[in-house]
Protein backbone atom coordinates (compact mmCIF):
# COMPACT_ATOMS: atom_id res chain seq x y z
CA UNK A 1 0.00 0.00 0.00
CA UNK A 2 2.50 2.21 0.91
CA UNK A 3 4.28 2.08 -2.76
CA UNK A 4 0.89 2.96 -4.56
CA UNK A 5 0.46 5.48 -2.02
CA UNK A 6 3.88 6.70 -2.84
CA UNK A 7 4.11 6.20 -6.30
CA UNK A 8 0.06 7.90 -7.13
CA UNK A 9 1.40 11.23 -4.54
CA UNK A 10 5.25 11.42 -5.92
CA UNK A 11 5.65 10.80 -9.31
CA UNK A 12 3.13 13.09 -10.77
CA UNK A 13 5.04 16.03 -8.60
CA UNK A 14 6.71 17.52 -11.87
CA UNK A 15 3.30 17.52 -13.95
CA UNK A 16 1.70 20.31 -11.04
CA UNK A 17 5.19 21.81 -10.09
CA UNK A 18 6.48 22.08 -13.26
CA UNK A 19 3.86 25.35 -14.07
CA UNK A 20 5.26 27.60 -11.35
CA UNK A 21 1.67 29.69 -11.24
CA UNK A 22 0.12 26.12 -10.59
CA UNK A 23 1.62 26.01 -7.07
CA UNK A 24 4.15 28.99 -6.32
CA UNK A 25 6.61 27.91 -3.13
CA UNK A 26 7.20 31.26 -2.52
CA UNK A 27 5.00 34.34 -3.40
CA UNK A 28 7.75 37.82 -3.40
CA UNK A 29 4.65 40.25 -2.56
CA UNK A 30 1.80 40.49 -0.16
CA UNK A 31 -1.41 40.00 -1.23
CA UNK A 32 -3.72 42.77 -2.94
CA UNK A 33 -5.15 44.53 0.02
CA UNK A 34 -7.81 45.90 -2.39
CA UNK A 35 -10.35 44.78 -5.80
CA UNK A 36 -8.99 45.83 -9.11
CA UNK A 37 -5.13 46.52 -8.54
CA UNK A 38 -3.73 43.29 -9.96
CA UNK A 39 -2.77 43.29 -13.11
CA UNK A 40 0.37 41.66 -15.34
CA UNK A 41 3.30 43.29 -13.88
CA UNK A 42 2.07 42.80 -10.32
CA UNK A 43 1.07 39.07 -10.92
CA UNK A 44 4.95 38.92 -12.02
CA UNK A 45 6.29 40.58 -9.32
CA UNK A 46 4.50 38.83 -6.99
CA UNK A 47 5.31 35.00 -8.58
CA UNK A 48 8.85 33.49 -7.78
CA UNK A 49 12.10 35.07 -9.15
CA UNK A 50 13.94 32.53 -11.66
CA UNK A 51 16.42 31.55 -9.88
CA UNK A 52 14.00 30.38 -7.14
CA UNK A 53 11.90 28.11 -9.44
CA UNK A 54 14.74 26.84 -11.07
CA UNK A 55 15.21 25.35 -7.70
CA UNK A 56 11.73 23.95 -7.75
CA UNK A 57 11.74 22.94 -10.85
CA UNK A 58 14.90 20.91 -10.61
CA UNK A 59 13.99 19.29 -7.11
CA UNK A 60 10.11 18.47 -8.95
CA UNK A 61 11.79 16.40 -11.98
CA UNK A 62 14.37 15.14 -9.94
CA UNK A 63 12.02 13.58 -7.46
CA UNK A 64 9.27 12.32 -10.45
CA UNK A 65 12.18 10.34 -11.89
CA UNK A 66 12.18 6.64 -11.35
CA UNK A 67 15.43 4.85 -10.39
CA UNK A 68 17.83 3.28 -13.31
CA UNK A 69 17.35 0.39 -11.51
CA UNK A 70 13.95 0.27 -10.57
CA UNK A 71 12.05 -2.60 -9.64
CA UNK A 72 8.39 -1.85 -10.10
CA UNK A 73 5.24 -4.05 -8.10
CA UNK A 74 5.47 -8.14 -9.40
CA UNK A 75 8.92 -7.78 -10.04
CA UNK A 76 11.08 -10.31 -7.78
CA UNK A 77 14.65 -10.82 -9.51
CA UNK A 78 15.72 -12.38 -6.19
CA UNK A 79 14.51 -15.78 -5.48
CA UNK A 80 13.98 -15.28 -1.64
CA UNK A 81 10.74 -18.44 -1.69
CA UNK A 82 11.83 -21.41 -3.53
CA UNK A 83 8.49 -23.63 -2.09
CA UNK A 84 5.96 -24.51 -4.87
CA UNK A 85 2.93 -23.16 -3.29
CA UNK A 86 4.31 -19.70 -2.91
CA UNK A 87 5.99 -19.59 -6.59
CA UNK A 88 2.12 -20.04 -7.67
CA UNK A 89 1.00 -17.07 -5.69
CA UNK A 90 3.73 -14.97 -6.66
CA UNK A 91 2.72 -15.69 -10.02
CA UNK A 92 -1.09 -15.11 -9.78
CA UNK A 93 -0.55 -12.45 -7.99
CA UNK A 94 1.78 -11.32 -11.50
CA UNK A 95 -0.52 -11.97 -13.68
CA UNK A 96 -3.64 -10.02 -12.06
CA UNK A 97 -1.18 -7.34 -11.86
CA UNK A 98 -0.47 -7.46 -15.72
CA UNK A 99 -4.41 -7.61 -16.18
CA UNK A 100 -4.85 -4.65 -14.26
CA UNK A 101 -2.18 -2.61 -15.98
CA UNK A 102 -3.62 -4.21 -19.37
CA UNK A 103 -7.42 -2.72 -18.30
CA UNK A 104 -5.98 0.97 -17.23
CA UNK A 105 -4.04 1.19 -20.62
CA UNK A 106 -7.13 0.92 -22.44
CA UNK A 107 -9.07 3.01 -19.89
CA UNK A 108 -6.12 5.49 -21.14
CA UNK A 109 -7.18 5.03 -24.84
CA UNK A 110 -10.81 6.54 -24.27
CA UNK A 111 -9.59 9.20 -22.24
CA UNK A 112 -7.65 13.11 -23.13
CA UNK A 113 -5.08 12.68 -20.55
CA UNK A 114 -3.64 9.35 -19.34
CA UNK A 115 -3.73 8.86 -15.60
CA UNK A 116 -0.68 5.92 -14.91
CA UNK A 117 0.26 6.82 -11.38
CA UNK A 118 -1.85 3.77 -10.33
CA UNK A 119 -0.66 0.85 -13.09
CA UNK A 120 1.58 -1.41 -11.40
CA UNK A 121 3.81 -1.42 -14.20
CA UNK A 122 4.43 1.95 -12.47
CA UNK A 123 4.13 1.62 -9.23
CA UNK A 124 8.07 0.94 -7.76
CA UNK A 125 8.24 -2.19 -5.19
CA UNK A 126 9.07 -0.06 -2.84
CA UNK A 127 9.29 3.56 -1.40
CA UNK A 128 13.42 4.72 -1.80
CA UNK A 129 14.21 8.62 -2.28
Amino acid sequence: MCSAQHAAVNFGQFEWYGWIPNSPTTMRKPPPQEKGIVDLDFIMKTLPDRKCSSLVLGTAWSLSRFQENERFLGMYPDMYFTEQPVKEAIKTFCKKLDDLTDQIKSRNKTITMDYCYLSPNQIPNSVTI
